[in-house]
């Protein structure tokens, strides 16, 4: 993560937070600085982000033939591995759509701030 915020800054980070919390972490605890990355994840706007992304990754799965939908996981074909990348790629892109909800989290909270 120190890596990751060191090369790409805050948006980096926020990617890589919201990407833990879609495949295998989840927040707990009530700390004030967990409530921009509930803000981004849990809102209507970023489940329909969400399945934006999943129903072309989905879509591009069932273009493939059943040999290469098979292969996915085990020794892929080209076009299973073609998969691999579009979805790599699409998951970046569906993560750092979902993480900008975070940078709006914070500017609606500084507005708040400064009016009080």
């Amino acid at each position: 993560m120190s890596e990751i915020y060191a090369a790409e800054g805050q948006k980096g980070l926020d990617r890589e937070v919201i990407r833990m919390l879609y495949e295998y972490a989840e927040l707990r605890g009530s700390h004030k600085s967990l409530d921009r990355y509930r803000y981004a994840k849990d809102a209507p706007a970023a489940r329909a982000i969400y399945q934006r992304f999943i129903d072309q990754i989905d879509d591009r799965y069932g273009q493939m033939d059943e040999a290469d939908q098979k292969s996915v996981w085990y020794k892929p074909t080209e076009k299973a591995k073609e998969y691999r990348a579009y979805e790599r790629d699409m998951r970046e892109k569906m993560y750092s759509e979902i993480a900008e909800r975070c940078g709006e989290y914070d500017r609606k909270h500084k507005n708040r701030d400064l009016g009080r």
